[in-house]
C-alpha cells in the first residue's frame, strides 16, 4: 500500500508544480522530484498492477505515434 502515498505525493508534486509555480527553476525540480516519486510508486506497485499500467503506457503510446504517422501523411498530400 505503500505506493499509494508515492503516487499520491507524486501527482500531488506535479500539480502543483504545474498550477503553482511561475519560476522555471522550481517547475523543473518540481516535476522532476514528483516524477521520481509516481516511478517509485511504481516499482513498489506489486507485479501485476506494474503490467497492467505497463500495457496501459504501451498501447497509449501506440496511439500516439500512429496519430502522429497519419498527421505527418496529411502534410504531405
Amino acid at each position: 500500500m505503500a505506493y499509494f502515498i508515492f503516487w499520491i505525493l507524486g501527482f500531488s508534486i506535479l500539480w502543483a508544480g504545474l498550477k503553482l509555480f511561475d519560476d522555471e527553476i522550481i517547475l523543473i525540480v518540481s516535476l522532476l522530484v514528483g516524477t521520481v516519486m509516481v516511478l517509485a510508486g511504481l516499482l513498489s506497485a506489486p507485479t501485476p498492477l506494474q503490467i497492467g499500467i505497463e500495457v496501459i503506457l504501451i498501447l497509449a503510446m501506440f496511439h500516439i505515434c500512429m496519430e502522429c504517422i497519419q498527421r505527418g501523411n496529411r502534410d504531405r498530400a
